[in-house]
């Protein structure tokens, strides 16, 4: 027999997957997207490839987002 309490682990567990999988989706199409245009920079002026390392800091505030949701996971009850 199965408690109310076995079902709403489950589904809390389930719930947080869930919350996870949304939550980078975000994150993920952003970093492909910068990489994507930093590589279009870079073909069309290589010259500008050492002035063009400072899109990484949009890669870190992206990183960041994923870094928030994953975080939230151990705050989430």
């Amino acid at each position: 027999m199965l408690y109310l309490s076995e079902i709403t682990g489950s589904l809390d567990i389930l719930g947080k997957g869930i919350m996870m999988g949304f939550g980078m989706i975000g994150p993920g199409i952003g970093v492909g997207l910068i990489g994507a245009s930093f590589m279009n920079a870079v073909g069309r002026n290589p010259e500008a490839a050492k002035y063009l390392g400072q899109i990484l800091v949009f890669v870190a505030v992206v990183e960041l987002m994923a870094l928030l949701v994953f975080a939230s996971l151990f705050i989430i009850k």
